[in-house]
């Protein structure tokens, strides 16, 4: 009796440390989807940035309740490359940890260049 009073919490600490992993792994590639998603629209002719971080958020939106906050900011850079970045904190069950989560993609804008 003694000995499932005392494992019993650490099991059951166990089990949502387990689910809180799986909850980040998951905010993780919804994140990179969405930078993905963002950046593709971005460099897509006919795009654009404001499109780009639309697209990125409307990502965000359907992913459902895993992120506690995101931002999502795109920029052009010098040599025609376009660059959506996507950060945020997974959803946690336990109060002390602060997962932030992020992801960066960079790319050519697609442009038409007429022949010389």
């Amino acid at each position: 009796m003694v000995e499932a009073v005392l494992i019993i919490p650490v099991l059951m600490l166990l089990l949502l440390v387990i689910v809180q992993f799986v909850l980040w792994a998951h905010a993780v590639q919804v994140v990179q989807l969405a930078a993905s998603e963002g950046d593709r629209t971005a460099r897509s002719l006919g795009g654009g940035i404001p499109a780009g971080i639309s697209q990125a958020q409307v990502v965000l939106r359907a992913s459902g309740s895993t992120l506690e906050s995101s931002q999502v900011t795109a920029t052009t850079l010098p040599g025609g490359q376009a660059q959506v970045t996507v950060s945020g904190r997974a959803l946690s069950i336990l109060p002390w940890p602060k997962l932030p989560v992020s992801s960066v993609q960079i790319g050519p804008v697609q442009e038409f260049r007429p022949s010389e």
